[in-house]
């Protein structure tokens, strides 16, 4: 069985009232927040099996459905629809790795990805409180949407504040309400000491597949049986070095999202593809887990660079075409096309977190250059 498991399990461990977070009956490692397992209990009321086919499903849904919520923001922005229609394409296209790897896996990747790109067309759409409704439950689920949910209210007045600040409430109170004062209140707790507090410390996973950027550093240069045995491993640097060269350029990276969040706000005035693409890119880098699976927000990525390419001039088109091979290598690279050496040591060499490190660059880059072919709207939210 796939990871599934561990969402059902969760489910299972939430109506019986036992932990979440120290693998009773199975749960392997469960780092969702409390409010997730109360909504993974409606997969608990099947058996495993049936509960992840039907997942399954949804997810093959979900996938159509962040494709035309994709289709929806490009229009947003006047972009020709033959170029967006070719862009879809080419997105779906450089993608299609990961959201098969999804798939696969029966991950909660898609439902996190689809719930934010409905909340931007919500915000398009003067919708706030669903746009604020989606971001704040999203990053109940699954903590990493926060980024975005940061984003939409830098570009807010008072009244979304006060709506996020009632779904977190409702989201925080539910399940400590549902599952009892005590106990839910020891699940806040274990979720803290489980999973928020040893990245806080400076946790870092080096599984062969975790392609964030800490992960990435310390796979090449600190001693790991992978690394010896597919050969990624570099050097070996100190530990504190280490450490302090990850902080630095995790540190010059939220200094990246701050920049681009004030420049729009205050400069632009103004909503560009280029950042919500940024912000997609930037929540990988800086994730403490990061597998194959979590990078289906590439098929929003990839589907704006393409339409960036093809509404750049013949001059401006060299830089798109290195990053447009480098995306599709790694969209073919797996164990059934290279062979599991090859695959593993691309794995350890993170040569997704090198791309997804280029074209954030590259596209905040873009973002403050103001040429004409990255095109921005009026701000969303009031």
């Amino acid at each position: 069985m796939s990871d599934f498991n561990v969402f059902w399990q969760a489910g299972k461990n939430y109506g019986d009232g036992v932990s979440l977070y120290q693998q009773i009956g199975g749960a392997c490692r469960y780092i969702y927040p409390p409010f997730a397992a109360m909504l993974f209990r409606f997969f608990s009321l099947f058996s495993l099996q049936t509960a992840a086919a039907i997942y399954c499903f949804v997810n093959f849904i979900l996938w159509v459905g962040i494709f035309y919520y994709t289709r929806a923001i490009l229009r947003l922005f006047k972009i020709p629809e033959r170029n967006i229609t070719i862009s879809l394409w080419a997105g779906f296209i450089l993608s299609f790795r990961y959201f098969l790897y999804h798939l696969n896996f029966i991950q909660m990747n898609e439902l996190m990805l689809l719930m934010s790109l409905a909340a931007i067309k919500a915000l398009a759409d003067k919708k706030n409180i669903l746009a604020i409704g989606l971001l704040v439950v999203a990053t109940f689920i699954k903590i990493i949407p926060i980024f975005l949910l940061i984003w939409a209210l830098s570009k807010s007045k008072w009244r979304n504040y006060i709506y996020a600040i009632g779904f977190v409430l409702i989201c925080f109170s539910l399940p400590v309400v549902t599952r009892g004062i005590d106990r839910g209140v020891q699940d806040i707790k274990e979720y803290y000491e489980t999973f928020l507090a040893p990245f806080k410390e400076g946790r870092v996973e080096v599984g062969i597949e975790n392609q964030g950027l800490a992960s990435a550093l310390y796979k090449v240069f600190t001693v790991t049986d992978g690394g010896t045995k597919y050969g990624y491993f570099i050097t070996e640097l100190s530990l504190p070095t280490l450490k302090l060269i990850t902080k630095v350029i995790t540190l010059l990276l939220l200094l990246l999202y701050g920049a681009v969040l004030i420049y729009s706000k205050y400069i632009r005035k103004s909503v560009s593809l280029l950042e919500i693409s940024f912000i997609l890119l930037f929540t990988h880098l800086v994730s403490g887990v990061a597998w194959e699976y979590h990078f289906v927000s590439f098929g929003f990525v990839f589907t704006v660079l393409f339409a960036q390419f093809l509404n750049a001039t013949k001059k401006e088109r060299y830089i798109f075409y290195p990053l447009l091979f480098f995306a599709f290598v790694n969209d073919i690279i797996g164990s059934s096309t290279v062979g599991f050496a090859m695959y593993y040591k691309s794995c350890g060499y993170s040569l997704l977190t090198i791309m997804t490190f280029m074209v954030a660059i590259f596209q905040a880059w873009c973002f403050f250059s103001k040429r004409r072919n990255y095109p921005a709207i009026n701000g969303f939210a009031s």
